[in-house]
């Protein structure tokens, strides 16, 4: 009777510390229990203390673990923020691919979340092209209208910032997705503001290109007509004074010098017209973001991808 009391005893005790297994990791050598929300508090303060590196690895550990836990949406989103704060930004838009395809609400938190993020993402790869494709197809989907409208404001923006890029010029979609922006947003997001200085960018005053050229003929002509002073006077001097050696070599009967000194002028008489048209688009662009900086702020950025520099545009609405 005795021994089985003791049985009795020794296997309630058992059942009592065997209890949270179901519930948490453990090592099995040391006997530490690590419950849900051990695994979860540790990756969020190495999150809040920017160690994001440590962090998504310890999301993902929590996600591996306690799989039916209702955080784990939450962990999957923040472990995704962590890789694209630590500038993993492809394996960043993997992860919230992954949680957009896989959620069963479109119009989820976490899916719309997601998909900002993952636009964020391929933007800050460069490739501002596919971080608009994953907002548009997004707007397709989802049936929120505040939704839409943040969408359509962030088109608005990467136009507007594409703009600044050479040889692109995107303003009249920039306008065409501020006005979708239905009218209760409109005013919360300075909509009239923005369209006010769109419109004065888009009628700024320009230069021709073509008269720029034309007025190359005469050396610096160009530059000085696009209000580049020092470079007209410096392309002026340069081309004149090769001239002026080249007519000094030939009517010193020294055509061999005359002709070399011909076939290097033509080459820099040739850049002085490429470079007056260049320098009139060059203008165009400039006047458009000055008047474009009154309302936007636009600071250096890097493409990682291409490895150039380019203009970011960091107002945030």
């Amino acid at each position: 009777m005795k021994f089985l009391l003791i049985y009795l005893i020794a296997l309630a005790l058992f059942l009592d510390l065997g209890s949270p297994i179901a519930h948490a990791t453990s090592d099995e050598r040391s006997g530490l229990f690590i419950t849900a929300d051990m695994q979860f508090d540790y990756a969020q303060a190495l999150f809040e203390q920017e160690d994001f590196i440590a962090a998504q690895v310890e999301f993902k550990r929590f996600i591996h673990f306690f799989r039916k836990d209702p955080r784990r949406e939450r962990a999957d989103y923040t472990a995704g923020v962590a890789l694209f704060r630590s500038g993993q930004y492809y394996e960043a838009a993997k992860r919230f691919d992954t949680i957009i395809r896989q959620s069963k609400d479109i119009d989820s938190p976490w899916a719309r979340k997601s998909c900002f993020m993952q636009s964020q993402a391929f933007e800050a790869m460069g490739n501002t092209g596919y971080a608009q494709v994953v907002l548009q197809n997004y707007l397709k989907l989802t049936r929120d209208t505040d939704t839409k409208d943040r969408i359509y404001l962030e088109l608005a923006r990467m136009h507007i910032q594409n703009t600044a890029t050479p040889g692109k010029d995107e303003l009249d979609n920039a306008r065409k997705n501020l006005m979708l922006i239905s009218p209760e947003k409109q005013q919360e997001y300075n909509v009239t503001q923005q369209l006010e200085s769109i419109d004065n960018a888009m009628n700024a005053p320009t230069k021709s290109p073509v008269l720029a050229g034309i007025l190359a003929i005469i050396p610096g002509g160009g530059m000085l007509y696009c209000e580049r002073y020092k470079d007209a006077f410096i392309s002026f001097c340069f081309n004149t004074g090769l001239i002026w050696a080249a007519y000094t070599a030939f009517d010193n009967d020294n055509p061999a010098l005359g002709g070399v000194i011909t076939f290097v002028e033509t080459g820099f008489y040739s850049g002085n017209i490429y470079g007056s048209i260049t320098a009139a688009h060059k203008y165009n662009k400039a006047a458009k973001i000055k008047i474009l900086n009154k309302t936007f702020d636009f600071e250096p950025g890097f493409d990682p991808v291409n490895k150039s520099f380019f203009l970011k545009l960091t107002h945030g609405f």
